[in-house]
């Protein structure tokens, strides 16, 4: 029996599995994997560098023209246009064109002459408002008061002078028979001085009297004073063109904010005049003067441009931004323009064309930025336009006149094509490219 057991034992021990298979696979299977990762690798960074190397150097292009590769392997170039710009009528006659916002001559922030609470507002926005109109008043019931006192004062003065002109009168009958008595050796001198010095004392007392009139009548003008200084009153003709204050609010002459009080009630200003103030660079402020008529075109009207006219020349330049300030009256405002709306000036010329010279006025301008010059003609320039098949297209210009950052084009452009603003050096003949649509 034990010696089944002993067999058994040793049988068991001398069972092995077999496992030189499996390592010696591995190995060959991780490296095949390896080795395929490296070659795709490989591949993909080839053709990145192959793609870069072509966009550089143009090869693409003549690849794509012999072998037509796949969008997805040659995508259009991304550029900016924007549309030539055709200008007709007045607008083509323009010398100078410069932006700004439109202002009230007369503007002004009301508020009143005295501090106090706010009691009564009369107007709101949009209120059109006459000189001397009351806008809003304070609380005033202390100085109605003080006025009603003030004005008793004055008539117990009046009364007192009345009173006293009576004695005046009695006095001054006093001193005459006196007097006559006196001559008649009737009254002692001593009686005709007393009476005669009760007469005298009373007209100087009735002078007291009236200047005392008359400092209560200034006390009265005073409180009246002080009394119209709590009403808010339209210094001019205009229109609320903003609420800067609620009933029950307190108000300060001068008022910084909450902490010291509002400064202004509300703010008023002259519709019917109203300005453009507009910045004009140094380089065109010769082409303008004083008087120079002008078209004004507002952005929140665009059926309708306005007539204008040079106003004043600000003589003072801004360093930082190399303009000079100009303001431009506008002759025909009518109820659609407000303060503070932008618009574009066009400065016109000396002479004014009749309506059929401005009906035969047409002019083409391009950006600045878009017009190329040829290196090997200096004098030679160009601009890129983007064809009916979204491809680049080069086309020779001659150019006239400069107007800010527009300059005229006189021949190779008829209107309306869309040019390619900062092109790249890079760019060529028949490119594809996708337009992204710029404003200028």
């Amino acid at each position: 029996m034990s010696t089944q057991t002993d067999r058994a034992r040793d049988a068991l021990a001398s069972l092995k599995i077999d496992r030189r298979h499996e390592k010696s696979d591995a190995p060959d299977r991780g490296g095949r994997i390896r080795s395929w990762l490296r070659t795709v690798c490989v591949a993909i960074l080839a053709i990145v560098l192959l793609y870069l190397l072509g966009r550089q150097t143009g090869l693409l292009d003549s690849l794509a023209k012999f072998s037509k590769l796949p969008a997805l392997m040659y995508p259009p170039l991304e550029v900016e246009v924007t549309e030539v710009i055709v200008e007709s009528g007045s607008s083509a006659d323009a010398v100078v064109v410069a932006t700004g916002y439109l202002e009230s001559r007369r503007q002004a922030k009301i508020g009143a002459r005295i501090p106090g609470r706010i009691e009564v507002i009369h107007v709101e926005e949009g209120s059109r408002v006459t000189r001397d109109q009351i806008l809003a008043s304070l609380e005033h019931a202390d100085l109605d008061a003080a006025l009603s006192a003030a004005r008793a004062t004055l008539a117990i003065s009046k009364s007192q002078l009345v009173e006293h002109q009576i004695s005046v009168a009695n006095f001054e009958r006093e001193a005459k028979r006196a007097e006559k008595l006196w001559q008649s050796k009737s009254f002692t001198d001593a009686e005709y001085d007393k009476a005669k010095y009760q007469f005298e004392s009373a007209l100087a007392k009735s002078d007291s009297l009236q200047a005392s009139i008359e400092l209560a009548v200034a006390k009265v003008q005073e409180a009246e004073q002080l009394r119209a200084n709590v009403f808010v009153r339209a210094p001019f003709d205009g229109t609320v063109i903003s609420k800067d204050a609620e009933v029950g609010e307190s108000i300060l002459p001068g008022g910084m904010g909450e902490a010291s009080g509002r400064g202004s009630v509300v703010t008023i200003a002259d519709l019917n005049h109203l300005e453009v103030d507009s910045d004009v660079k140094e380089d065109y402020i010769g082409r303008i003067h004083e008087g120079q008529l002008a078209t004004v075109a507002v952005d929140a009207v665009p059926d309708r441009t306005y007539q204008g006219r040079v106003r004043k020349i600000i003589p003072m330049g801004d360093r930082a931004r190399a303009t000079i300030k100009v303001k431009i009256e506008v002759l025909d405002a009518d109820s659609r323009l407000f303060p503070d709306m932008s618009g574009t000036v066009r400065f016109l010329g000396e002479a004014e064309p009749d309506a059929a010279d401005h009906r035969k006025s047409r002019r083409i301008f391009c950006p600045r930025s878009a017009i190329q010059t040829d290196a090997a003609a200096s004098d030679l320039s160009f601009v890129w336009i983007v064809s009916s098949n979204q491809k680049a297209h080069r086309v020779t210009i001659s150019t006239g006149t400069s107007r800010d950052q527009l300059i005229e084009v006189t021949t190779g452009l008829s209107g309306g094509e869309q040019i390619i603003v900062d092109p790249s050096s890079n760019l060529k003949e028949d490119q594809s490219i996708k337009p992204v649509l710029k404003s200028l």
